[in-house]
């Protein structure tokens, strides 16, 4: 019998995903634990791995299509087995007839130029595979204009998505769109963090302090720290400084480790400490976890790992989930100081801004001292201004 292929949950901020790429194409052998299809979610992109074995026999849903928690989006069975509960074809959705037709081009006509035939009459037809006109019609793209930029006898759905990505380049839209901008598609992503930040603002009571740190002894301390490290062992960052600090300092405040409710305060044993981390298509917060109980070695261990899985779309859910408090450091791109929106259900976030030499007064005296500044946002129904 054959196994269907659900779409697994995104964690708690989401019911629904967009399939990214598929790993696997109708016909091919698949494994257990073989990398199925990769899916965005709010946070990140993730790779799902197969479940089932045997020949992958129909794939339901196309790359960029956002698909709910659920869902059946794939079969894998025997060769031959079909499935029990194929639904009626959607236009957001991909069959194997589809991807045939995507693949075969139509006959040439005898008086065909490219993608466009001329009829009897006169007339022009544009030919395009299904895919590609289900893409224009979304993106409100004219076939005959995409068709002058076509080698081959039919438009198919790459065709359409190269037009697109050439218009953005030039910065143009269709001649028929007289205008001095041009759109591009916000991301699964993109769409959450704008829908979180706004929910954190109407939410939580925001307030924000700011202090100025002299960080002369942190330098040397931290530069003391690597010099006596391992061999191979990941540099000490000065976001692994501020995690450990912050997490000695909850020690003294710990309602900032919180989170609130209308009946009860959330008081969490654990720092966890997230990490703003920026990527092409949005913010990314892993996590380290019971940063309380951790060295700084192991702090910067776990972070190193984090962003390197940043930057290879390798970390899990649970990477990021489970945050207390987060971090966010503009510093490496010359910010002074900068105010940031709390990560929800959170009580508060640090902006950290660049280090920099500045004339401070200490005993009466006029001295050079490398200074950084830290902004506290912090949610105002748990934490007083004192």
């Amino acid at each position: 019998m054959a196994n269907k292929i659900l779409m697994p949950s995104g964690g708690q901020t989401t019911d629904e995903m967009i399939i990214q790429k598929w790993n696997k194409q109708v016909g091919d052998p698949v494994k257990r634990g073989d990398i199925l299809f990769e899916i965005e979610t709010d946070k990140a992109i993730l790779t799902v791995e197969s479940y089932a074995e045997g020949t992958l026999l129909e794939i339901r849903f196309a790359e960029g299509v956002m698909v709910k928690v659920g869902e059946v989006v794939a079969v894998i069975g025997k060769p031959g087995e079909l499935s029990e509960d194929k639904p009626a074809q959607k236009s957001s959705e991909i069959s194997k007839t589809e991807i045939l037709k995507e693949s075969i081009s139509e006959k040439k006509p005898a008086e065909q130029n490219g993608a466009v035939n001329t009829r009897n009459d006169g007339s022009k037809k544009v030919l395009a595979s299904p895919l590609a006109k289900s893409l224009a019609r979304v993106e409100k793209m004219d076939l005959a204009k995409v068709a002058e930029f076509v080698s081959g006898n039919l438009i198919k759905k790459a065709d359409i998505s190269r037009y697109i990505e050439q218009l953005k380049s030039k910065a143009e839209l269709p001649a028929n769109e007289e205008t001095d901008f041009y759109f591009i598609d916000n991301s699964q992503m993109r769409k959450t963090i704008a829908r979180r930040m706004k929910e954190s603002l109407a939410t939580a009571p925001h307030y924000v302090i700011s202090v100025d740190i002299d960080m002369t002894a942190a330098i040397a301390l931290r530069k003391k720290l690597n010099n006596a490290g391992s061999v191979g062992a990941p540099k000490i960052s000065f976001n692994d400084l501020i995690m450990k600090v912050t997490a000695k300092a909850v020690s003294h405040a710990p309602l900032v480790n919180a989170g609130f409710s209308e009946s009860k305060l959330k008081v969490y044993r654990n720092v966890n400490i997230g990490l703003a981390v920026a990527t092409e298509t949005g913010i990314l917060v892993p996590v380290v976890k019971a940063v309380n109980k951790k060295s700084i070695a192991e702090i910067a261990a776990e972070n190193a790992k984090n962003i390197a899985k940043v930057k290879t779309n390798s970390l899990t859910e649970t990477e990021l989930q489970g945050g207390t408090i987060t971090i966010s450091n503009l510093g490496m791109f010359g910010i002074d100081r900068f105010t940031a929106i709390i990560n929800q259900p959170e009580s508060c976030i640090l902006a950290v801004g660049s280090i920099a030499k500045k004339p401070v007064v200490k005993d009466d005296q006029i001295l050079i001292r490398e200074i950084m500044n830290i902004t506290g946002s912090f949610d105002h129904r748990i934490i007083d201004g004192a």
